[in-house]
């Protein structure tokens, strides 16, 4: 019987798998003469991981030639870690350019960073890192720099503000006629889109702390048509805090329709308060 808040023996493998990782990855960059760097980041790398952990890689070069050449390589890298275990692979372009994941079999997952000495520059998420090679302290001299460093911050300008704004009541008021309708299935590829496209710049703009991001958070789907009607009710009224906590945060200058929202708000509240009534007399 597994106890309450330990790992049971498949996620100790993992862990095991993770740790094995780390030592035949530092084998792999000692022997390569043209990684000059190679730390850890992440939860790794500030020494806080668990199981269910990641691995940040950062391979670091003198420049881009060297570079070049060993992203030339990056899938036959990262099966060299750990040869024996089968693994997928594949560049992630829309998180950094130089950026690899591979997927491990025994269920690690690790981001590769292929970066050179001028691009990679001073990171508040490199405040702590795992060294795992290091060429005359550059590696050290980047840490202390990045524990110096600022985090940045995530603007929306007012265009792209208005972008959302339009998109989302489109996207929103179509899902909401057609569930009105009865219709639980035509609406749900585009409230998935609603989502994709809202709620990730709203949340990079939006500190956690903020009360406005915890309501981002609630975003579900039922076959339950009423019981949806009622969520997309919750996500508007979520969708415009986190919009006005930007706008006061950032001084966004981009002035929402009050009088189409709060019309709308009022609508969607007789519809609501009808359902409720028809349903008592059913």
């Amino acid at each position: 019987m597994e106890v309450p808040g330990t790992s049971s023996e498949d996620d100790v493998a993992i862990m095991f798998e993770q740790d094995r990782f780390i030592v035949r990855l530092q084998q792999r960059v000692v022997r390569e003469d043209n990684i000059l760097v190679c730390f850890l980041a992440g939860s790794f790398g500030a020494r806080r991981e668990d199981e269910y952990s990641d691995l940040d890689v950062v391979l670091v070069y003198a420049e881009s030639a060297a570079r070049d050449a060993a992203w030339a390589e990056r899938r036959d890298f990262a099966r060299s870690v750990l040869p024996y275990v089968p693994a997928k692979s594949f560049d992630a372009a829309h998180v950094r350019p130089h950026f690899h994941v591979a997927l491990y079999g025994n269920g690690a997952k690790v981001d590769y960073l292929f970066i050179t000495q001028q691009e990679l520059e001073p990171n508040p998420w490199h405040r702590e890192i795992r060294i795992l090679k290091d060429t005359a302290a550059w590696g050290e001299a980047h840490q202390a720099a990045s524990a110096r460093a600022l985090a940045p911050q995530v603007r929306m300008e007012a265009a792209e503000m208005q972008r959302l704004d339009d998109r989302f009541w489109v996207m929103f008021w179509d899902v909401y006629r057609q569930l009105l309708r009865g219709d639980r299935e035509k609406p749900f590829p585009v409230y998935l889109e609603l989502l994709y496209f809202t709620l990730p710049p709203l949340l990079h703009a939006l500190p956690p702390e903020d009360p406005a991001y915890q309501g981002l958070l609630r975003a579900r789907y039922s076959q339950d048509t009423p019981v949806t009607l009622e969520h997309l009710r919750e996500l508007m009224n979520a969708y415009v805090a986190a919009r006005s906590a930007i706008i006061r945060r950032q001084n966004v200058g981009f002035v929402p329709d009050g009088s189409f929202e709060r019309t709308l708000a009022q609508t969607m509240e007789r519809r609501s308060q009808s359902d409720g009534h028809s349903r008592l007399n059913e």
